[in-house]
């Protein structure tokens, strides 16, 4: 799958830094600049928060999609990976990862990375939505996971530590959390 984007030139460049692979023009799935007036696509306010639009819109738009969520003290690495291709990268704050969590509706998985320095309760609440609306919760081992870290960051060089980390989650297999019908 190939993802287009039609718009402003500035926002473009904009969305690419979140986005693995997008081309200018239309593709099989294309984002479009809410300023051009285009009929059939994902539309986006580059004016708005664009990494909650775009990860917010692309799990609505590609169903059946993974998170990969890197837990830390003051930065969180989230990644999308849709058919096994990454499709979306970011490193946001915790209140903004909480934020997020509540926009996604069509994840079928989050995979969260945990180590005695990253705590998943904190966002337990969000977890439990998520896993209301059809997804699969995961636990993954950092520690174990690490292990791919250095090809991963060979294969996509221009990732941060964090978003390489939420990518590594989204292919390690780990613990599947049942925590839907759990109190708080």
């Amino acid at each position: 799958m190939e993802l287009g984007f039609l718009g402003r030139r500035r926002c473009f460049e904009e969305v690419k830094r979140y986005v693995f692979r997008i081309a200018y023009g239309r593709r099989d799935l294309t984002l479009i600049d809410a300023a051009v007036r285009e009929s059939d696509g994902v539309y986006i306010d580059c004016a708005g928060d664009l990494v909650s639009q775009l990860f917010s819109a692309l799990a609505n738009a590609l169903p059946g999609s993974s998170l990969g969520i890197d837990l830390g003290e003051s930065r969180n690495g989230v990644v999308m990976v849709w058919r096994g291709e990454p499709v979306l990268h970011a490193v946001v704050s915790a209140q903004k990862l909480r934020e997020l969590l509540l926009l996604i509706n069509g994840a079928a998985e989050v995979s969260v990375g945990y180590s005695p320095h990253a705590d998943p309760s904190a966002i337990l609440p969000e977890l439990k939505r998520l896993c209301a609306a059809g997804a699969k919760i995961r636990l993954i081992d950092e520690m174990g996971a690490s292990r791919g870290r250095f090809w991963m960051w060979r294969k996509y060089p221009f990732l941060s530590e964090d978003e390489v980390d939420a990518l590594i989650f989204t292919l390690a297999p780990g613990i599947s959390l049942d925590i839907c019908g759990k109190p708080f």
